[in-house]
């Protein structure tokens, strides 16, 4: 069995920028002096993100009640057609000619 040595010394990194810890451990909190417009500007992008987020999961759901609706209509026709019922369409008078 043939044993092959890997190098210890090339396989560290070296980090580029120190690494500072949290507020919670002892390191600085940024202040409201700190926060730049930018900061501000992150903010308002993130909220319309959830915005959007929270109408496209609202679009999903609505569309999935009413497919479930349809779909549930379809079932009971067809039922009725494969049981030889002849009228079973219900007939809405909303959708009838006026007169």
């Amino acid at each position: 069995m043939n044993v092959v040595p890997f190098p210890q010394a090339g396989s560290r990194r070296r980090l580029g920028n120190p690494i500072e810890p949290p507020p919670a451990l002892g390191g600085t909190a940024p202040t409201a002096a700190d926060r730049s417009a930018d900061d501000t500007q992150e903010d308002r992008r993130r909220m319309q993100q959830n915005l959007a987020a929270f109408l496209l999961v609202a679009a999903l759901v609505l569309c999935g009640a009413w497919m479930i609706d349809r779909l549930m209509a379809y079932s009971r026709t067809l039922t009725c057609i494969a049981t030889g019922h002849r009228a079973c369409t219900i007939i809405d008078p909303r959708h009838l000619p006026s007169r």
